[in-house]
Parts: C-alpha cells; sequence; structure tokens
C-alpha cells in the first residue's frame, strides 16, 4: 500500500471538514432534518416531509445538489486517504486497509445514486408514489452504512494508535 503522509492525511481530512460543514450550514435548518427524509421509505411520509419544509426548504434542498455532487468525489477520497496513507494500518493488516479504504468510494456511488433519484423525484408530479423513493431511501440506508462502518473501524484504528503512543511514552 501506500507510505503513510500526514500531510496528505491532514489536506484530506480538512477538505473533508470544509465540505460537511458547508452542507450542514446550508441545510441544518430543515425540520425534520435531511437525513429524516433519506431514509424515508414511504412515498406519504417523503411528501409531508417536503410541505413542511415549505417553499424555502425546498429551494435549499434543491440549491444543495451542486455541492452534493462534488461533496461525494471529496469523502470518497478523504476516506481511500485515510485508510491507505494515514498510517493506521500495519504492513501486516494491507488487505484491512484496502477493504477499508473502499468504504467511502462504494458509499459515495450509492450517494449519487441518491441523489439522481432525488432529483428525479424533484422534477415529477409532486405527492406521486414512485419506487425511486424507496429506491433512493435503499442508497441512502447503504451510504450511512458504509459510512459508519468506516467511522468504525477507523475510530478502532486510531484508538489502537493512541494506547501504542500511551505504552511507549510510559
Amino acid at each position: 500500500m501506500n507510505r503513510p503522509s500526514r500531510l496528505a492525511t491532514l489536506v484530506a481530512t480538512l477538505i473533508f471538514i470544509v465540505s460537511q460543514g458547508y452542507l450542514g450550514y446550508r441545510l441544518h435548518h430543515l425540520r425534520p432534518n435531511i437525513l429524516v427524509l433519506q431514509l424515508t421509505f414511504d412515498a406519504d411520509r417523503y411528501w409531508a416531509i417536503l410541505a413542511a419544509w415549505g417553499d424555502a426548504g425546498m429551494s435549499a434542498y434543491r440549491a444543495h445538489f451542486s455541492h452534493d455532487f462534488i461533496h461525494a468525489f471529496v469523502y470518497a477520497a478523504f476516506g481511500y486517504v485515510v485508510a491507505t496513507r494515514g498510517g493506521l494500518f500495519a504492513p501486516e493488516a494491507q488487505r484491512a486497509a484496502r477493504r477499508t479504504a473502499a468504504l467511502l468510494p462504494v458509499a459515495a456511488l450509492f450517494d449519487l445514486a441518491e441523489n439522481l433519484l432525488q432529483l428525479h423525484l424533484l422534477a415529477g408530479p409532486v405527492g406521486a408514489a414512485s419506487l425511486a423513493i424507496p429506491l433512493s431511501a435503499l442508497c441512502s440506508t447503504v451510504k450511512w452504512g458504509l459510512a459508519a462502518g468506516f467511522a468504525g473501524v477507523i475510530g478502532w484504528r486510531v484508538l489502537g494508535k493512541c494506547a501504542q503512543i500511551g505504552r511507549v511514552s510510559q
């Protein structure tokens, strides 16, 4: 695998944080929040959430897609860099590093599919029952599951590194 690089990891992390923060800033006012919409499989509930957002919320939601498509590539690259260049995997754990490195890029593919399905829904008739609603929710569920898996693996690795550093400094 690639040799560890603190600079590459730091830059990827900072870009990810800024990108994620920007999306959060753009959509933080939506109630119910966007995660509820993303994980809604039921058409009636889906359209009720969009109605609750009103015109301003719908406008913000539509506008966020231009950055969300970019953000998928940002977090895919972030995941790859952290797993391959973050120094969290020992040389004998490179198979685990490669698997971890694939989690966020695969999540990004599901995110892109979810975005396309959402845009299709927003372009269609309001209130329509559509297979795109549960398909979008399924894509989102897989995306968030992969992201949680990545966070779990990386979090565990960071804790292990911290414990290792603590043992060495004693």
